[in-house]
């Protein structure tokens, strides 16, 4: 079974430098040029210490925690859940550490909680599942 590869409680981790480069191209990507991303005297005004980095830049550290971190790259993400705590900046550097939570054999998927940090506090935290192939 591919779930044998894995056991409950290891953990993979990934990271990512977020870069005013990065949030412009996600801006243009997107499409979305909310003031609270785009415009650093709203986000001061908002109480911010400046523009905010997209909570979705996050979903990159899952893409790469799924498809390169893992024990196997025959792997499918299923679902994924993030909550987030507090706000991530340009020159943060994000770290998710995926531990493994549960096993269901029966059905090759494996859940992982997640957590993302900055070095110093957690910012955001969650669940996913992938399927092994």
């Amino acid at each position: 079974m591919p779930t044998d590869l894995y056991v409950e409680g290891e953990s993979f981790a990934t990271e990512l430098k977020i870069t005013e480069h990065l949030i412009k191209s996600f801006a243009d990507i997107s499409g979305d040029i909310n003031p609270l991303h785009t415009d650093p005297d709203y986000a001061k005004e908002k109480g911010f210490l400046k523009t905010v980095a997209y909570g979705n830049l996050l979903g990159l550290l899952i893409s790469t925690l799924i498809g390169v971190k893992l024990k196997s790259k025959e792997v499918m993400l299923l679902t994924q859940t993030v909550n987030y705590k507090k706000p991530i900046y340009a020159g943060d550097t994000i770290i998710l550490t995926g531990t493994v939570s549960n096993i269901v054999s029966a059905v090759n998927s494996i859940e992982l909680k997640l957590i993302f940090s900055n070095g110093h506090q957690t910012v955001a935290s969650g669940k996913c599942t992938f399927k092994c192939l």
